[in-house]
């Protein structure tokens, strides 16, 4: 069982009814060069998220590249010298050619279409599954890690639990990402995972092998492909484990979730694209079951890292009358009550919800600058605005730390964004 973690700040996990005092502040992709490192001390930043990069570190199977070692190895070195606690991202999202080039190394639709993105599926296929584990032992081996706080873990091509979202499909909504040949027959599937309950069946059609298809039917398909991604997660900290790392486990984790309430009827429907606000059902994303399920499978220390702070959704939330955007002390023991109108609340405090929920340590980022290469839509804060709102969201949903999307934008004049103005902002709202 995966008991809560020593987070960030040092502390044992603050209970969601009285949070942590104080954040630790921070920046993801961090360069950790050395003006950027001292800027950054003076504004009283403490944590970096390092990217580390598949695709460099392991053009080829079976080594490492030295030089591309020696490049990350001197970049963690830095922060850690620096004090800095430093939370390593595994960039699995940057496969390299020839792991893309494996046996059922794409995922694959209901369509047998590959995620435009080219999304591994690093859930059921063994042969890129094995490169996987082959790469994060190495990694293990290629950092400073009993010195790091804690090491990243996911699955979708941005790094997070899921599989690809709508605009990965070419089709929108209702794409179903478990039509590979291991999913649907067994045959080189990933250690630990089970083929699907009902092979062939297309979410949305009514019957199979000769029967009507019914909820329960459907219920379970949906329980067997998202639970398949806690297992997937629960594996690759395994590695981690057997590899010798012992700090947090940390698993990124987008949006809300499908809500109880979508859940019932998406699969009372058959999964036919009723019920499904977001996409949450075909990435997978049911965090009400998958928090708990994580926080047993998972070993060791675990932490949520909802990168939801300061979303869309929380521009909608706060407009509302009244606002639904911040968390409060009730929302764990609230948020499954079928009167509460919880499709009104934020992301952030939906998912920081079912966090503490299954008893998790949780810490947030947020999505960064509108635009398709970030976490950011249209309708999203502009940076600016992240930047000054997103302190308030980490104090009042109790978060161990926050780290800022990006570091780049804190120190490039076309972005708009200082250090200075996040120090306003923490200083602000605390």
């Amino acid at each position: 069982m995966a008991l809560v973690g020593v987070l960030l700040t040092g502390a044992a996990c603050p209970s969601y009814a009285a949070p942590a005092a104080e954040p630790a502040w921070g920046v993801v992709d961090s360069t950790c060069a050395p003006d950027r490192l001292a800027a950054q001390r003076d504004a009283g930043l403490t944590v970096s998220v390092v990217e580390a990069y598949w695709d460099r570190l392991q053009p080829v199977p079976g080594a490492f590249d030295p030089g591309a070692v020696a490049e990350l190895a001197a970049r963690v070195g830095r922060c850690l010298d620096a004090g800095r606690r430093v939370v390593l991202g595994t960039g699995t999202q940057y496969p390299p050619s020839w792991v893309r080039a494996l046996p059922d190394a794409l995922l694959r639709d209901q369509r047998g279409a590959a995620p435009r993105t080219g999304g591994l599926d690093l859930v059921f296929a063994a042969a890129p599954r094995a490169a996987l584990d082959d790469y994060l032992t190495r990694l293990v081996a290629a950092v400073p890690a009993a010195r790091l706080t804690g090491i990243r873990v996911g699955t979708s091509a941005a790094g997070e639990i899921g599989y690809p979202g709508p605009q990965e499909s070419g089709y929108g909504l209702n794409s179903w990402w478990a039509f590979g040949a291991p999913a649907q027959t067994g045959a080189d599937l990933a250690p630990g995972q089970a083929r699907t309950p009902l092979p062939g069946w297309v979410p949305g059609t009514a019957a199979w092998q000769g029967r009507a298809v019914t909820a329960a039917d459907a219920s379970r398909w949906f329980g067997w492909y998202s639970g398949a991604l806690v297992t997937a997660l629960a594996g690759q900290a395994t590695v981690l484990r057997a590899a010798g790392f012992a700090g947090e486990v940390h698993l990124p984790t987008a949006g809300r979730g499908v809500l109880p309430a979508d859940r019932s009827v998406a699969v009372g429907t058959l999964l036919d694209g009723h019920g499904d606000r977001d996409g949450s059902l075909g990435r997978g994303l049911d965090h009400v079951a998958a928090m708990p399920a994580l926080a047993e499978a998972v070993p060791g220390a675990v932490v949520v890292d909802l990168t939801s702070v300061d979303d869309a959704s929380a521009v909608r939330a706060r407009a509302l009358d009244p606002p639904e955007d911040l968390c409060t002390p009730e929302d764990a023991a609230t948020s499954l009550d079928p009167t509460t109108r919880v499709e009104r609340w934020s992301n952030l405090r939906f998912a920081r919800a079912q966090a503490a929920r299954a008893g998790l340590a949780v810490v947030g980022e947020n999505p960064g600058p509108p635009g398709g290469t970030t976490g950011g839509v249209p309708d999203s804060d502009p940076e600016i605005e992240q930047v000054r709102r997103a302190p308030a969201y980490a104090r009042a949903c109790g978060l161990a730390a926050f780290t800022l999307a990006f570091e780049e934008d804190l120190h490039t004049p076309r972005s708009g964004v200082t250090p200075a103005d996040y120090v306003g902002a923490i200083t602000s709202s605390a």
